[in-house]
């Protein structure tokens, strides 16, 4: 009995490291087609490529046009999918929040989240720390900034 706690126990504390050492860019690696159907895997992968060789990360999407990966970090990347769509992802306590923003005119925007296991399994909306949920919202918030600092400045 002692010996199959203990293995369950080393288990447990190994699937933990394991999940802990998850980096956004080995998720967006794995990411289904169907999830963001402008980019192939290829052009996912070369995204990674490009910015890891300090090169401008820009590829020819599905569509024709052309989107380019605007940053990645440990934890999170941003993708200018098109003129008028943005795609931000987070990586949160095993979490990808994945905030696509749709914009009119490059100021105005309205922007949905959606969150998944990083199997890309969907998930219920989840409960995180204040400075996590704070993260999430100032990705939804920013093109509504944008907006107002923009009239602002136009006054």
């Amino acid at each position: 009995m002692k010996k199959i706690l203990m293995a369950l126990l080393m288990a447990a504390t190994f699937s933990q490291a394991s999940a802990a050492d998850v980096q956004i860019r080995d998720v967006f690696r794995e990411m289904p087609d169907s999830l963001m159907p402008y980019l192939s895997k290829n052009n996912r992968l070369d995204f990674i490529d490009f910015l890891d060789s300090g090169m401008k990360a820009e590829v020819k999407n599905s569509l024709g046009g052309t989107s380019e990966m605007t940053s990645i970090a440990d934890d999170s990347l941003s993708i200018r999918m098109s003129d008028g769509l943005r795609v931000d992802m987070l990586l949160m306590d095993s979490v990808v929040v994945m905030v696509e923003t749709f914009t009119v005119d490059s100021v105005y925007g309205e922007s949905r989240v959606h969150y998944y296991s990083v199997d890309w399994k969907p998930l219920a909306q989840p409960c995180f720390s204040g400075i996590q949920a704070q993260r999430i919202k100032r990705l939804k918030m920013q093109n509504i900034v944008k907006r107002d600092d923009d009239l602002l400045n136009k006054r």
